[in-house]
């Protein structure tokens, strides 16, 4: 990365004299709008950290990767930033007949791909069979594996995907083998990116690396080295109106610091802000009435294995609950970014229990009740990643030191955390678990269910819980599904203590002031609705 950007030349030159600065500017191919602030070119540079894994979400979930992918890919429909499901390559959002497992869809008519092909039902299809053949090594195949035939496609006893059926270019219907609700919400998250077949085919394993980006989104790839920075432009043939920026550059900047660094330069016009800074930088008079913090759907939690045989009494997890000061660790590790929760549900999600009191900080209670448990002297293990985990869980061992509790505390490689958690060695960690839109399902079912939750360190199995959530996935009707996923909440955070939520938290977006409707609404840093404005002072993009 260079030293000294043409920005930061240009304000040098600045300081000089207007106009040594004007002659700057000319002689680098200004104009009069030029060097009035304006210009006809609207680029936003993007830094986020480099997910390394490509831009195919088939083979992804990296919530970074998906801010670039969306850019050039859609699904056939998609959660805004206010979390609300619309259509996108379908006309309208589609319904489940009466049987609960028949979904008719009906593609816009004329989209295009950015190579010039017309979009159809066969390119749906091939979407979903790619994702189900073993060989692509999908990961996220568990958000549509009810469609008929996945699950043998997945077993390479089947080549063919047959509960999706084309009627016509625009026609396709998907047959599930049992209802499943959350289904039509899954076909508006990038997972469900849809394909063209012979582009897709041709790049075979290349597919999402490089140029081998094809989609039909609003911004189309120019340029992808997948090391330092991916450079779209816009779509002249975008299905639905003519996108607002003519340049969108996502540069991978991996080290926060630097990151910031380059935005208060002037390099970069976007980024997220890491929370372990806000402290830092929440003061900094360049930067700070350019943050915005907003709520996620997410929850901070510490991860209770309860296999443990101490852990198995609901009297002793109830316990190392109340001895958490749940707004102190917010406002020392978190930087104030954060609530203290009343369950696993955040205020957004369908089911949040507005009625719930936040948990209690009291280690009195919590001494008393370990008492009650006949329990002295306990030792706990935890294993956890470095960083923002680690943090939490150092806050934690010293509340549940005053106690009386003991936690030994190991930080792992991400790598081998992974393999332990997935296999069930953690008896205490600590982790954040962010569902990718206002559903409950992606929270709950995915985790805590049982089947689920014994691959997560946790072997939570309350068969209650478990049949409460399973209604909740066939549910039709959303006000009885946000009920449904209330009452588990209560079950497992209020009743069993399976779990601790610490807090729900915020992040922290910082964007320039010509930077227009700059919003998130979770984790993903969509650029759909972003746009620039030319007029202002500072906006002055590099070409």
């Amino acid at each position: 990365m260079s030293t000294l950007s043409r920005r930061s030349f240009l304000k040098g030159m600045a300081l000089a004299g207007s106009g040594v600065a004007a002659s700057a500017l000319t002689a680098c191919g200004g104009s009069d709008a030029a060097s009035s602030g304006t210009s006809s070119k609207k680029i936003l540079r993007f830094g986020q950290a480099n997910s390394k894994t490509g831009l195919d979400m088939q083979k992804s979930t990296d919530s970074k990767a998906s801010s670039v992918s969306e850019s050039i890919f859609e699904a056939p429909l998609r959660w805004t930033e206010d979390n609300e499901l619309v259509p996108v390559l379908l006309t309208e959002i589609p319904h489940f007949e009466s049987d609960g497992v028949t979904l008719h869809c009906t593609l816009k008519d004329g989209i295009k791909f950015h190579d010039g092909s017309t979009l159809t039902a066969k390119d749906v299809k091939f979407t979903f069979e790619r994702m189900f053949t073993p060989a692509t090594g999908a990961k996220s195949t568990y958000m549509y594996d009810k469609i008929k035939g996945a699950k043998e496609m997945l077993a390479g006893t089947a080549t063919e995907l047959e509960g999706l059926t084309v009627e016509d270019d625009t026609h396709f219907t998907f047959t599930l083998t049992d209802p499943m609700a959350v289904f039509v919400n899954n076909l508006g998250i990038s997972y469900a990116q849809i394909f063209p077949k012979d582009a897709c085919e041709k790049a075979g394993d290349k597919w999402g690396t490089g140029t081998d980006c094809i989609g039909t989104g609003k911004y189309k790839v120019v340029s992808n080295d997948d090391t330092t920075e991916v450079v779209l432009e816009k779509f002249a043939d975008y299905h639905d109106g003519e996108p607002a920026l003519d340049k969108l550059v996502y540069k991978f900047i991996d080290d926060n610091n630097t990151k910031i660094m380059n935005f208060k330069n002037g390099d970069i016009d976007y980024c997220d802000l890491d929370a372990s800074l806000y402290n830092q930088y929440k003061d900094d008079p360049d930067v700070k009435d350019l943050l915005k913090p907003y709520q996620t759907l997410g929850v901070q939690f510490v991860n209770l294995n309860l296999n443990s045989e101490k852990l198995k009494d609901v009297r002793v997890r109830q316990a190392l609950s109340l001895a958490i000061n749940r707004q102190e660790l917010i406002d020392s590790i978190a930087g104030g970014l954060g609530e203290v929760p009343s369950g696993w549900l955040a205020p957004a999600t369908p089911g949040y229990d507005k009625d719930a009191p936040a948990f209690e900080y009291n280690p009195d209670k919590a001494k008393q009740l370990l008492s009650e448990a006949g329990v002295s002297n306990l030792t706990l293990s935890a294993k956890v990643r470095s960083g923002i985990n680690e943090k939490q869980l150092t806050a934690v061992q010293s509340y549940w030191d005053a106690i009386g509790v003991k936690l030994e505390l190991t930080t792992e490689d991400n790598g081998v955390w992974q393999s332990d958690w997935a296999a069930g060695n953690l008896e205490i960690t600590a982790l954040g678990w962010f569902p990718l839109y206002a559903d409950a399902d992606n929270h709950m079912y995915t985790y805590f269910y049982s089947e689920n939750a014994a691959k997560k360190s946790s072997f939570y199995n309350n068969p209650e819980f478990d049949k409460l959530v399973s209604e909740a996935r066939i549910e039709q009707d959303s006000s009885k599904r946000a009920d449904l996923y209330k009452q588990a909440d209560n079950i497992l955070t209020r009743t069993d203590y399976a779990t601790l939520p610490l807090y729900w938290p915020k992040n922290v977006l910082l964007a320039k002031d010509y930077v227009l409707n700059a919003k998130v609404g979770n984790l993903i840093y969509h650029m759909i609705d972003v746009d620039i404005d030319p007029s202002k002072e500072d906006y002055k993009p590099e070409e």
